[in-house]
């Protein structure tokens, strides 16, 4: 027994948990596109509106959906199945997930079929995404109330189009 709590000052169970250190919690917003459930950082979510009226780019790369207008200012919309090489979805996309990638002027989005909410979700719970025929565009993967969430790594998705648009993302927690 320590002097302190000789003393009474210190019971024991306080002691070891001031020992242990608080689980580390990530707030994803979960949506699905393409059928699947993903996962995103809340800090990469500049706003989510509804999808209407897209206009298609002729000869646009095929992970871009299209434009739209949003308050005035155009939206580039792309497909996440198209980014990561998975086939699209049986229903309709009805959301945009516009992205904030640290520069005000660079008006991004995803097109999402639904969105679920925002959640908490243990860093533990992330597990590293498998490596067979795994999609490049993942950081990991981690289940909730029976459902697979792919947790999206936006550097990897948009490695060939961040350095064009001019955006770093090392500084916001990205490796």
């Amino acid at each position: 027994m320590s002097e302190t709590e000789a003393q009474g000052l210190v019971p024991r169970h306080v002691e070891q948990a001031m020992d242990e250190a608080p689980e580390v919690l990530r707030r994803l917003i979960l949506f699905q596109t393409c059928d699947e459930w993903f996962a995103l950082p809340i800090e990469w979510v500049r706003e989510i509106q509804p999808l209407d009226r897209l206009t298609r780019v002729p000869n646009a790369p095929a992970e871009i959906l299209g434009i739209l207008n949003l308050r005035g200012r155009v939206l580039t919309l792309f497909d996440l199945g198209g980014c990561l090489g998975i086939p699209p979805g049986t229903r309709p996309n009805t959301h945009a997930v516009i992205l904030d990638l640290a520069d005000p002027e660079l008006c991004v989005g995803l097109a999402v079929q639904r969105i679920a909410h925002v959640r908490p979700i243990p860093a533990s719970a992330v597990e590293p995404p498998p490596r067979e025929g795994s999609m490049g565009g993942l950081e990991g993967v981690f289940e909730l109330e029976g459902r697979v969430f792919g947790l999206l790594d936006l550097a990897r998705i948009f490695t060939r189009a961040l350095p064009e648009w001019g955006v770093r993302l090392e500084g916001r927690g990205i490796r």
